[in-house]
């Protein structure tokens, strides 16, 4: 089972948003999301406005590592090249990885880069959250 938990907080740069870039970051977004049909996945992918912020929010859990989730990464990596000012979290649980089947993937996204961070909170998901097999 893979299962991911998604936020990021669009901003067009990392200092005073301006509306002009952000309407471009805004029609670049919405134009992926179409192309590749992120609508259409089998989770959620839901872009809102709330109090003058544009923020994205995604969940989904999926049988199989599939391209659903592939998507979802590479959409936060295309937020990550287009709109440099924003920040979130996207949290992925693969219990089928060989290196992390026992604990979430935390992708950081700050200042136009995406890196991997271990999980304090809810990893080893053996015995944090779920009990093992007895």
């Amino acid at each position: 089972m893979v299962e991911y938990y998604g936020w990021i907080n669009l901003r067009d740069s990392t200092y005073e948003s301006d509306d002009k870039e952000m309407n471009i970051v805004l029609s670049k977004l919405y134009s992926y999301i179409s192309k590749y049909k992120l609508n259409d996945i089998s989770g959620l992918v839901n872009l809102h406005k709330v109090n003058g912020s544009y923020q994205l929010l995604v969940t989904g859990n999926t049988n199989h590592l599939s391209q659903d989730v592939i998507d979802i990464f590479n959409l936060c990596e295309f937020i990550a090249e287009i709109a440099k000012g924003s920040y979130g979290l996207l949290y992925i649980r693969n219990d089928e990885s060989e290196d992390a089947f026992n604990e979430f993937e935390v992708f950081v996204l700050a200042r136009g880069k995406i890196k991997k961070e271990k999980d304090p909170f809810l990893s080893p998901c053996i015995p944090v959250i779920e009990d093992d097999e007895e």
